[in-house]
């Protein structure tokens, strides 16, 4: 099995920062390990990688607890901007989780998040 190019993940987040207006973006595993970043040099990139984890894990708890089908994504909106986290596929028990960080005038997200979802699937090789 051949090894997935890892620099071009970085280029993945910068294009979807740049299209979504997106401040910071990461992509890391269910547990929490930093994979890849594209952050404004005021973010904490290993942060951002931890709250993923946690906030996944704990609205899977949620969702499987309230039968609410497959989880989609979490958004958290505060009156300083907004975070979304999506769970963007497994392997090996292992998922991939991505974040975003973005103004809280951002409207329109998913289109973004799942370009850069799609593409990174498909780097990856996870389904």
């Amino acid at each position: 099995m051949e090894r997935p190019d890892y620099r071009r993940l970085v280029k993945l987040l910068e294009e979807m920062n740049k299209e979504g207006g997106f401040f910071a973006s990461i992509l890391s595993r269910k547990d929490g390990l930093l994979m890849a970043s594209a952050v404004a040099p005021t973010s904490n990139r290993d942060i951002i990688a931890a709250m993923s984890g946690f906030l996944t894990d704990t609205a899977e708890r949620v969702r499987e607890e309230l039968s609410l089908g497959s989880l989609k994504d979490i958004s958290i909106r505060c009156t300083g901007g907004k975070a979304v986290f999506r769970k963007i596929g497994s392997k090996d028990e292992q998922s991939l989780i991505l974040a975003a960080l973005m103004p809280r005038n951002v409207r329109y997200h998913n289109r973004p998040l799942g370009k850069a979802a799609t593409r990174i699937r498909s780097l990856m090789g996870y389904r």
